[in-house]
């Protein structure tokens, strides 16, 4: 039987790269990212390496066609981001704002346009979105002071929550359920390994997350018989940090 494609964008590293390796048991995944990642496609049993900018409108379009190639295109979990230093927003450049928000939102934009007709066509199927918990509360930083910020990290996602809602509103009615997952804290380089214990202690089930984590999470929402009544949600995945 002809395998189910996924899409997984920012497959290189951390969660992406575990989004990647949960879905290939079940997939034919197609992996998107500016770092060369064929080593990965090696290790995985079907996977194809696309090297590309997520913000990039042909990179895009050459991964939805590369997905076209291996099969039906079921599922794009979007996962490619950047963060910035953590200052002040009198601080922060708008160099700095603005590659963020070009990165995070525009990149999900620009994803998820690529790959909508493809998704309706191969309907019922799933865009996921990897937000973070910062969409929803603002970002202060773990444990560092409250005067400093990542006030355009925390922009960015709020933007990609809202956008979330929106591709699902439009996309119902096509069989595209589209979600999004915020994430905590979560082992990875884009938190300083000695400041993970501290994280820990302060998470109510007392450890940071791990890119496993989020990977079954995405599982779950593109799995139509786990999630097929669940559309235009925001999943929450930070061992109870932000309870809502």
């Amino acid at each position: 039987m002809e395998r189910p494609v996924a899409i997984v964008t920012g497959a290189a590293n951390n969660i992406g790269r575990a989004i990647a390796q949960e879905l290939s048991a079940s997939h034919s995944v197609v992996l998107l990212d500016i770092a060369d990642t064929t080593g990965l496609a090696a290790q995985l049993p079907h996977a194809v390496s696309v090297t590309g900018d997520v913000t990039s409108e042909e990179a895009c379009a050459s991964a939805v066609a590369v997905a076209g190639q291996l099969g039906a295109l079921k599922a794009v979990v979007h996962c490619a981001g950047i963060t910035q230093p953590t200052v002040p927003v009198s601080g922060l450049s708008r160099a700095d704002w603005d590659k963020v928000l070009r990165v995070n939102l525009t990149g999900s934009f620009v994803l998820a346009k690529a790959a909508i007709a493809a998704l309706v066509a191969a309907a019922p199927s799933a865009l996921v979105l990897i937000s973070s918990r910062a969409g929803k509360t603002g970002y202060a930083g773990f444990g560092q002071a409250l005067s400093a910020s990542k006030a355009h990290y925390a922009a960015s996602k709020a933007g990609v929550n809202s956008l979330v809602k929106s591709l699902a509103i439009e996309l119902a009615e096509h069989g595209v359920r589209v979600n999004g997952i915020a994430p905590g804290a979560i082992a990875t380089d884009m938190i300083d390994r000695s400041r993970w214990e501290a994280i820990a202690a302060a998470v109510p089930l007392k450890r940071i997350g791990t890119p496993v984590d989020i990977a079954q999470a995405a599982r779950f929402l593109i799995d139509p018989r786990a999630s097929g009544y669940i559309t235009g949600q925001i999943l929450n995945v930070n061992g109870g940090t932000l309870m809502e």
